[in-house]
C-alpha cells in the first residue's frame, strides 16, 4: 500500500477527518481513488494554488 491509499483507507475508515492532497499529486490521488472504487466515498474541495482536500461524503454508502 502506498502513502496516498493509507491516507484515503483511514479517511474512509474514520481515522482522520479529511486529506490534503498537493496539485503535484492530484492525478495520482484521483486515479488511485478511481481504481478502487473510492471516488463517490469522499469529496474534494478545491483550493487556491490547486490544493485540493478530501473528506468523507457522509451520504455515501460505506467504503469496501
Amino acid at each position: 500500500m502506498n502513502e496516498w491509499e493509507t491516507q484515503m483507507q483511514r479517511l474512509l475508515d474514520g481515522e482522520i477527518g479529511e486529506v490534503t492532497v498537493p496539485k503535484e499529486d492530484f492525478l495520482t490521488v484521483r486515479s488511485l481513488l478511481v481504481e478502487k472504487g473510492w471516488l463517490f466515498h469522499v469529496v474534494g474541495e478545491a483550493k487556491h494554488g490547486g490544493v485540493t482536500i478530501y473528506r468523507r461524503n457522509e451520504q455515501a454508502p460505506a467504503a469496501e
